[in-house]
């Protein structure tokens, strides 16, 4: 164990350099931090050499053209008082209504359960009511790399990326591990013989819809909507916490693209199904401008990027028991970045801009129970109401 001091570095910057840490080394143990004062957990051999890649993390950050931006506070719903202040995640675990089948993956049943479906029914009820011609998919979680690398998803979240791959097609490597009266016993060198992947655990539920409509030519006026669905992964490391931050979770996602104007609409509608969850639940949370975990490399320039063409936004909902507020829905303009690849187009020659509109469902019900408390016969009687329009309670 040993300490690295971080000095003169903003605030916005540290908690990057903080949220790096679990990526720069697989020595690295376990990490905490104290201020500017990071504690690093890891064999004393690795020190050095820890250390070293903490210098290089910290020049790379230190680096970078400093962007002067803050996020802002665009919605403010900070003054609403929550029921429940104590931590629920204890209690869920105890009562077995979530279970932690790996780091950073859960299972969920009972009371958590009942309130995902509620979440996952109202989406897609709103959509269908709010939207025309609604295209509804559900995603399985493989994607191929030559899409991810067509999307720019390697360039921007490379800490993010999971990969599927499997044991190379060969006699001996299958023998060598069915042998094994324990498979363990011979993991490290059976895993070396695996094949190169082919693809990736989705980070990002809106990934295919580009492809799919790759070369494609809107009508005037024209305005996709897509309703998608599905598992997504995210390499979340050490910074796994709770059920706020995850390896595997859901996301669903309203998907727009057609010209710029027209989906300003979208969005718009799509921004009143969450003030109405604020309203009738009455969550403590806040609307701000936001960026991307961005790779550090990539940080300043794309968050500079992203928050002076206000392309992000968050919807966070506050955990109250470590005052801690979740991004729970956001915001996302993406402009032309996905439809130039794939020459999305409409009838005058324009490239189509695309925006999204996520919704996280376990940070939703987590931050929703959070705020409520698991005692249903506390909860006021509009929460309860329209819980049960949807599932049984």
């Amino acid at each position: 164990m040993f300490k690295f001091t971080v000095e003169d570095l903003k605030k916005d910057d540290l908690r990057v350099f903080v949220d790096m840490i679990p990526y720069i080394s697989s020595k690295i143990k376990s990490f905490d931090k104290n201020q500017n004062e990071i504690i690093i957990s890891c064999e004393d051999e690795h020190n050095e050499e820890i250390k070293k890649e903490l210098t290089r993390l910290l020049n790379i950050i230190n680096s970078m053209q400093d962007a002067e931006l803050d996020n802002a506070v665009v919605e403010d719903f900070t003054e609403k008082t929550v029921l429940n202040s104590e931590n629920i995640f204890t209690k869920l675990i105890e009562n077995k209504m979530v279970r932690e089948l790996a780091p950073g993956v859960f299972s969920y049943s009972g009371l958590f359960l009942r309130i995902y479906e509620y979440f996952d029914k109202k989406i897609n009820e709103y959509a269908y009511k709010n939207f025309e011609e609604v295209i509804e998919e559900v995603y399985p979680v493989l994607f191929p790399v030559a899409e991810y690398i067509k999307g720019g998803y390697f360039e921007n979240f490379p800490h993010y990326i999971m990969f599927q791959t499997k044991l190379n097609n060969n006699i001996d490597t299958y023998e060598k591990f069915t042998s094994q009266k324990s498979p363990c016993s011979c993991m490290d060198e059976v895993l070396e013989e695996t094949s190169l992947p082919k693809n990736v655990l989705r980070h990002a539920t809106c990934a295919p819809v580009y492809p799919s409509l790759e070369n494609h030519v809107l009508k005037e006026n024209e305005t996709k909507c897509f309703l998608v669905s599905g598992r997504c992964f995210r390499n979340e490391e050490s910074n796994i916490k709770e059920l706020s931050r995850l390896n595997e979770f859901n996301m669903k996602e309203f998907v727009f693209v057609g010209k710029g104007d027209n989906l300003e609409h979208y969005i718009k509608q799509s921004k009143k199904l969450v003030e109405f969850w604020i309203n009738i639940f009455g969550l403590n949370s806040k609307c701000e401008t936001a960026n991307d975990s961005f790779f550090a490399s990539n940080y300043k320039k794309l968050k500079y990027f992203q928050m002076i063409g206000n392309s992000k936004l968050e919807y966070k909902i506050l955990i109250p028991d470590n005052n801690e507020y979740i991004s729970c829905c956001s915001v996302n303009y993406h402009r032309t970045h996905f439809s130039k690849p794939y020459n999305i187009k409409n009838v005058n020659g324009e490239y189509c801009y695309t925006a999204c509109f996520a919704f996280g469902i376990e940070r939703l019900v987590y931050a929703f129970l959070s705020q409520k408390g698991l005692d249903i016969k506390l909860w006021d009687a509009e929460t309860v109401e329209e819980i049960k329009e949807y599932v049984d309670l």
